[in-house]
């Protein structure tokens, strides 16, 4: 009876750990109804592909937030565009920068990956810096969007990949600085 009571324990407790690592919100093709800044309202971001007759389409984000009756755009992080999109080599699978939207303890976080060469040769392998964004508003200061993508932290992986889509395999969000 121990033995089974033993078993049920450790399944609960690996199956709760297991759990907590998977913080990715996977999103589909097309309209996603999230609420990003948890007031309640579900803002709305659509992933599409833009495909410019090449061997290497990209996929792309935008992000609408809506407050009461109204819908705001949010621009880019660090850009001066309103869709996210990521970066394929051309002619190959490898993916050397992308995003992902992930949920930890509670935040809802844009995720960008960017693989880093240092000799400046981003067809071989290397270490890739993951760069965290949150939504955050801003109403006092003209010109500015209402909402936007704040920085929330970066680090660089110590392994090295070939794609960012392997390097998301291994995002651990406790280690943001």
């Amino acid at each position: 009876m121990n033995k089974i009571l033993l078993l049920i324990t450790m399944l609960l407790v690996s199956n709760s750990v297991l759990s907590q690592n998977d913080t990715r919100i996977h999103l589909k093709i097309g309209v996603n109804n999230i609420d990003l800044n948890n007031d309640g309202i579900a803002d709305t971001l659509f992933m599409a592909t833009y495909d410019n007759n090449t061997s290497h389409p990209s996929e792309t984000l935008t992000v609408f937030v809506k407050t009461g009756e109204n819908w705001f755009i949010v621009p880019v992080p660090d850009d001066d565009g309103f869709t996210l999109a990521d970066f394929r080599l051309s002619g190959s699978a490898l993916k050397v920068n992308g995003v992902e939207l992930h949920r930890f303890k509670g935040i809802a976080y844009l995720i960008r990956a960017v693989k880093y060469a240092a000799d400046g040769d981003i067809t071989d392998g290397s270490k890739v810096t993951f760069s965290r964004y949150k939504l955050a508003e801003n109403n006092d200061d003209p010109g500015t969007s209402v909402f936007y993508w704040e920085a929330a932290g970066s680090y660089l992986t110590e392994q090295i990949f070939n794609s960012v889509d392997d390097a998301f395999q291994t995002l651990a969000m406790e280690k943001f600085r």
